[in-house]
């Protein structure tokens, strides 16, 4: 039989109708044949894509793959588009993803190729760790939470998370206006105001947090980051956090930690694959006697559809942070504190405690 043409034929019945998946019998996963240089082509385009920050450029590029990808739809760094069926993924005007994550139109289990489309609705925010499955839709003024795995259809107005994502709340009137609300039109008074915030959080280190809401040119705050602070400084700390993250524990890797302004104190492991924020690393203090395990990852700033937010991340005397935990940007992590592998955590873990889960909650005391 030739696969290839049954998946091709498959391919473009499904994009032709109003159904969101379809299953293709092709019995071992080696059958999954398409064009060997168009997968090429994808492969290559979609990982170089991992290192371009959001841009027209980088939406551009992609659209070389067939992805349908929209006016001011924000993609940041190391999200992995499916290069098998790119043209059955859309992102409408606006759409903001959250990084890392996994955008994919196919699956196979059990001798069978489920193919289906993947439509995130204009001005929908993804968050960070999740994945999107063949079939998924995010309808407008919806949010997946982070870590979420979406198969299914998330409606208008409504907070999904979860593994797999279930519902979490309806969104009141005041909530839409809140996640979704246009600019006014007043961008020059916005951004001159934004700086001056911004100016005044970064001198103060008694403030943690900074949440502006997001009055400016484009559709979503994400696409606005290069006004955060100086373009060649956030370059800079790229290139550093990127390098170092290759390297495991070592000297020069927290020598170069600390030249990007990561604040490192003394009998400090991180483990390689460790992620610092690009745009304000220096708002990261790391205590004596810290443990950082592989895979972590450090906010400094996040990006909603109408806030744009700044944090200082602090982990105290002793803490320990098992494999891939993020900490999101004005979090602490208590002196002594443990944090378990695969958690996400968004405030403050009080000394000597065990926290885990996404988002992550209390489990035991330590002592």
């Amino acid at each position: 039989m030739d696969y290839r043409k049954l998946i091709g034929q498959k391919t473009r019945e499904l994009q032709q109708s109003g159904r969101r998946t379809a299953v293709i019998k092709i019995g071992d996963s080696r059958n999954l044949k398409v064009n060997p240089l168009r997968l090429a082509f994808n492969r290559a385009v979609i990982a170089l894509s991992w290192k371009i920050v959001p841009s027209h450029f980088k939406n551009w590029l992609l659209r070389r793959t067939g992805l349908h990808i929209g006016h001011d739809a924000c993609l940041p760094n190391d999200i992995v588009f499916d290069p098998y069926f790119p043209e059955l993924i859309t992102i409408e005007d606006g759409a903001l993803i959250g990084a890392p994550n996994t955008i994919m139109a196919h699956s196979y289990r059990a001798g069978k190729l489920t193919i289906g489309k993947v439509l995130v609705k204009k001005r929908v925010l993804v968050g960070a760790f999740s994945s999107l499955q063949p079939g998924a839709v995010v309808h407008e003024q919806s949010i997946l939470n982070m870590g979420a795995e979406l198969r299914g259809e998330v409606p208008a107005g409504q907070l999904w998370g979860g593994r797999p994502a279930a519902p979490w709340k309806k969104f009141d009137a005041g909530e839409i206006e809140k996640y979704f609300q246009p600019s006014s039109g007043r961008h020059a008074e916005y951004y001159q105001e934004a700086k001056e915030k911004i100016r005044q959080f970064r001198r103060d280190p008694s403030a943690n947090f900074l949440k502006i809401p997001y009055n400016g040119r484009r559709l979503n705050a994400g696409d606005d980051w290069w006004r955060a602070r100086s373009v060649l400084r956030i370059f800079y700390n790229g290139a550093i956090i990127e390098t170092a993250r290759l390297l495991p524990h070592c000297l020069l890797k927290t020598s170069l930690l600390r030249m990007a302004g990561v604040k490192i104190g003394k009998r400090v492991m991180i483990g390689k694959g460790v992620v610092f924020d690009h745009i304000y690393c220096d708002l990261t203090t790391i205590e004596d006697d810290v443990h950082i395990g592989n895979d972590c990852q450090f906010g400094g700033h996040e990006y909603t559809i109408t806030q744009t937010i700044f944090g200082r991340v602090t982990l105290k005397q002793g803490a320990a942070l098992e494999n891939n935990v993020l900490v999101r940007a004005g979090s602490t992590i208590g002196e002594g504190a443990l944090v378990e592998a695969g958690s996400a955590v968004s405030k403050e873990v009080p000394a000597h405690e065990r926290w885990g889960g996404v988002p992550a909650r209390f489990i035991a005391r330590l002592r």
